[in-house]
Order: structure tokens, then sequence, then C-alpha cells
């Protein structure tokens, strides 16, 4: 849904045909139209050819183009210039190949770009870091490679970085804490204002748009813990960074700490060493934290015990010691959490671990289970029930003393009666 606001981007058809069986290329003829087509959506198709790079050098032309999940070739055009305009770019799981190096300036509009799983070589180039009004940019599983450009910082909207599964190497800039979207722990509903500029004519619309709940992205698939997930919106509380399975080198940022509304953060399968910062537990959202496959030292520290939201934890495969903090989420890990560091110990690893010091949550279950288990662990309950049916049977044989004579022989015949009338049938079954 477009977002509301005080300005409404320029009119024109929104032509969402995603998630069918349509073959065939786009018709170069779109590029020619005159038809302005607000948001084009072709995601997940059987389309093929070539993608008309028209469609996004034309501002006056699509302002939302999706056509990730299809099996457009080629490669992209050297000096590539984005519209100013378009403030979506999906194309993401097609067969492109070749040198990602579009020109991006200051004036874009754009807001979302997913180039992920193509085979696109060369440098992340540092113009990124002019598009000022960018929130997802996501060019995973690709075959980039040198350094994380430092301009990467000055995106300050962004939300959601993945640049997973490539051959980027170097360290970690120090300027990704300067990412302001996910400096600020922010609660649902939090409103989410950004500023968006449209070209119409020879003259420019700047737009400002109040994103109280999410923003529509088309589909972004993400890995949060330990699982990819499809995101087809996106709240505005929803931040990440993915920097997994590259030859990242060098220290993790010891004030990364200050992305304090960061919930994924996922520096997996890379070779980063020293220690795990203690700034990292100052992320009061943290909701995923995957540190796994690289070559930190050190010990794990406490201050992680204070994550009350962490969900998913996987330090394995380091050369972490010392002992476990038993406080907090900590020991809600399984040892697959911290396996694979062989000078850690403490519970839940089986070195060093005590649980009658450091006692285990037990399992949940429902009351009646609950109530039996504190019964086999309290014996006095079993005393308890016998003194009660002990104070029975002594009341009974009051109450029969005390009461009259004729009350006591027909309560005696009662009891007489219905004996002669069992015995019988306690007999037979006996034989």
């Amino acid at each position: 849904m477009w977002p509301r606001s005080e300005y409404e981007p320029p009119q024109g058809f929104l032509l969402m045909l995603n998630d069918n069986l349509f073959t065939g290329n786009i018709p170069p003829s779109l590029c020619n139209s005159s038809v302005q087509v607000r948001k084009l959506n072709l995601e997940n198709n059987k389309l093929d050819g070539t993608i008309p790079w028209c469609l996004i050098e034309d501002g006056q032309r699509v302002y939302e183009l999706n056509l990730g999940g299809n099996s457009f070739k080629g490669r992209m055009p050297k000096g590539l210039v984005i519209s100013s305009a378009i403030s979506t770019l999906v194309i993401k799981r097609n067969q492109l190949s070749g040198t990602f190096l579009p020109s991006f300036t200051n004036e874009t509009a754009l807001q979302v770009v997913d180039i992920g799983h193509h085979k696109f070589t060369g440098h992340l180039p540092k113009s990124i870091g002019k598009i000022s009004s960018l929130k997802v940019l996501v060019m995973k599983d690709n075959q980039f490679s040198d350094n994380i450009p430092p301009e990467i910082g000055n995106l300050k909207q962004l939300q959601i970085l993945d640049l997973s599964s490539n051959n980027l190497s170097g360290s970690i800039p120090h300027n990704i804490v300067l990412l302001r979207a996910m400096s600020v722990a922010r609660e649902d509903g939090y409103v989410l204002q950004s500023e968006v500029v449209y070209k119409n004519g020879d003259s420019f619309i700047v737009i400002t748009i109040d994103q109280t709940k999410n923003f529509y992205l088309g589909g972004l698939d993400m890995t949060s813990k330990g699982t990819e997930l499809d995101y087809p919106y996106i709240l505005s509380t929803l931040t990440a960074i993915d920097l997994s399975n590259n030859q990242l080198s060098g220290v993790v940022p010891l004030d990364f700490g200050k992305l304090k509304g960061l919930r994924f953060l996922n520096l997996s399968m890379n070779s980063l060493s020293g220690i795990i910062p203690h700034s990292l537990g100052n992320m009061s959202q943290l909701e995923s934290l995957d540190l796994s496959s690289n070559k930190l030292s050190g010990n794990i520290p406490s201050e992680l015990q204070s994550l009350s939201y962490l969900a998913y934890l996987n330090l394995s495969s380091n050369n972490l010691s010392g002992n476990i903090p038993q406080g907090g989420q900590m020991i809600t890990f399984e040892n697959t959490s911290y396996s694979g560091n062989p000078n850690l110990q403490g519970c839940p690893l089986p070195r060093n671990c005590n649980w009658p010091k450091f006692a285990p949550p037990y399992p949940v279950s429902n009351s009646e289970d609950k109530d039996e288990e504190e019964r086999e662990q309290i014996p006095w309950y079993n005393i308890g029930l016998g003194w009660s049916y002990g104070a029975g049977f002594l009341s009974m044989v009051v109450l029969l003393i005390s009461a009259k004579q004729s009350w006591r022989m027909k309560y005696f015949m009662g009891v007489d009666n219905i004996l002669k009338f069992l015995l019988p049938f306690v007999r037979n079954r006996s034989l």
C-alpha cells in the first residue's frame, strides 16, 4: 500500500502481476509507451530475455520495480544511471552477471535495493553511501570482493543490510556503528519519517512519509534465528545486519553496542578475531546473535546475560575460553550454541557442569503433571493423605457410638444386607 502523505507521487497504473506463470520477454514497447506505471511487480514468474534497463533510467516510467524470481539474463549496462524518482529496485534471483557499477546520486529516492542471488562481480560501489533515503540494501549471494566501503555508515535510514555470501575481505568498517536507524531501540508503532524526492517535469517534489507500521517491499528473504524467512512487509522496527559467509578479518568493532535498536546480527563464517565486545550487552532489542565459525577468543561477556529478548545464540566453532555465564537467557540455549570451543566450560557443556548449583529450568508441563511431580518430590503429601483417611474413619466410629441404638441397628443391618448381596459374586470371581 502506498504510504499516506500530504502529497501524492505522480499518478499511474499499478501492475501487480507477481506469482503467476507468465513467460517470454518484457515487451520493449513498454519503454516507448506514454503510460506511466507507478508500480510494476512481475516477481516469481517465468520471464526471460534481458531486463529493459530504460525502465530504471527513465524516472517518468516506473517508480517501484520488482522483477525478482525470474530468468532474466545478461549484464547491467556500464554507466547505468539510476533514476532519481525510482524508490524500489528489486531484481533478485535472476541470472545476471558482470560488474555492478550503477551510478547513484544524492537526489535519488531509492528506499529498497535488492540484487541478491546473482553472479555480480567487482567491489561494492562507494556511491551507495549517497542514497540518504535507503532503508533496505540486499546484495547477498553474489561474487563481490574487496572491502566494505566505509560510506555505508552514511546511510542514516538503513534498517536492513545484507551482504552475506560474497567474497568480501578486510575488516568491518568502524563507520557501521553510525547507522542511525539501528541505534535507537524502537517499540512497535514507532513513526519512521523519511523524505522522498520525485521528479515532475523540470521540478522536484519533496514528500515526507510517515510509516507507522510497515512499508511495502514485495518480498524480502532474510536469514533470521538460523532460518531463512520471507518478509512481504517489513515493520519499521525490524533491523538486521548480515555479513556472514565472507572473508572478513580483524576484530568486531568494540562499540558495536551503539546499535541499540539492532534485532538480528550475523557475522558467522568469517575470519574475525579478538574478543566478543562487552558492548553487545547494550543491544537491548537483540533477538538473534550468530558469531559462529570465526577465530574469536577470550571469555563470553557476562553483559550478554542482560539481553532479555535473545532467542537465538550461536557462538560455536571459535577459540572462546572460560566459563559460560549462568544467568538470563544464557542457560536456556543448548550445547550446540557453545560447541567447538575446546577451552570453554560450564553448563550446558558437559565440562565442569554442576546442575545442582545452576539448576536447568524445568520443562513446561500442564498443571496436572506439575501436581504429580510435587507429590512425588514431597513425601509429606502421602503422610498427610494417610492421616486424612484415619481421621475420617475415627469420625464415623464416634458418630455411630453416640447415635441412638435404633439407628445403629439399622446401619449395621443395611451393611450386612449389602455384603450378603455381593458375596456370591466375589466367590464366583475367585473360582
